[in-house]
């Protein structure tokens, strides 16, 4: 009885024990562009679904600088509290990205755990956002509700905390082609490429990076935009955290750089 114990007492032991080594494994970056052309469309569904709502952006910081630089400089056009919304939206992203760096870099950036736990704090995010639409906490034109009601900026600065967790992970994946928000240096890098139109298609692979990118990111804001025609962003919302969702799936399964060795 006592050996039968010990035998389903070790036999635990070392199952738990390749379970601890397979999240602690650091995760081999061959082919996780894939991973990261997911994330540009899904920066597309939210980015197009929140401006549409609310006027402002959670993921593009420039165009939230611009705003505030206007509205600095007494331009508001007809909009006098979208700074708040844009200057909410570039704190929350710079917070952001400290915080997901910190903690990746003490977790081990490139760690599967580091990476799945990155995505499912994303994904928690975005639902705690869908919630607050969809159950009216944060109510239809809530954006044009600033300075009375302040509940919008909820949302934005959430949204964009969790926005800066993506950048992150695509810097420390050394896809610099691939930064899954933006896409100004991607169109300019992609266009200064002397071999655009000449190199074959498997020979010229950041130039294909980048022109996906935009693709991927095109067809998000696409969705997005259609996903809210029903005047909320709550859809749209849910269907970026289920994204993410899928990309902590994906990730438990990637192949690691070394072998999981066996006890």
């Amino acid at each position: 009885m006592d050996d039968h114990a010990s035998l389903g007492d070790g036999t635990d032991y070392s199952k738990k024990r390749r379970l601890l080594d397979h999240l602690l494994q650091e995760i081999d970056p061959a082919w996780a562009d894939l991973t990261l052309l997911m994330l540009c469309f899904l920066t597309g569904i939210v980015d197009s679904a929140v401006f549409k709502e609310w006027d402002c952006f959670v993921s593009m910081q420039t165009g939230n600088t611009i705003y505030v630089g206007l509205a600095a400089a007494g331009e508001t056009l007809n909009r006098p509290y979208r700074w708040a919304k844009s200057g909410i939206a570039i704190l929350g992203f710079c917070l952001g990205v400290y915080c997901f760096s910190f903690v990746s870099r003490r977790l081990g950036e490139l760690k599967r755990s580091t990476i799945c736990c990155s995505l499912g704090v994303q994904a928690i995010i975005c639902i705690g956002a869908a919630i607050m639409v969809q159950t009216d906490v944060v109510p239809r034109g809530a954006g044009e509700m600033l300075p009375k009601n302040c509940i919008v900026l909820a949302p934005l600065s959430l949204l964009s905390f969790q926005s800066a967790g993506q950048i992150v992970i695509s810097r420390f994946l050394a896809y610099t082609e691939i930064p899954t928000l933006v896409l100004t240096n991607a169109y300019c890098d992609l266009f200064m490429d002397p071999m655009l139109f000449f190199a074959p298609i498997t020979q010229d692979v950041e130039r294909n990076r980048r022109a996906l990118s935009a693709v991927t990111m095109l067809a998000g804001a696409a969705l997005g935009a259609f996903l809210t025609r029903s005047g909320s962003t709550a859809i749209a919302l849910w269907v970026v955290a289920a994204g993410k969702i899928v990309l902590v799936g994906v990730w438990l399964v990637w192949p690691g750089r070394t072998p999981i060795r066996l006890e």
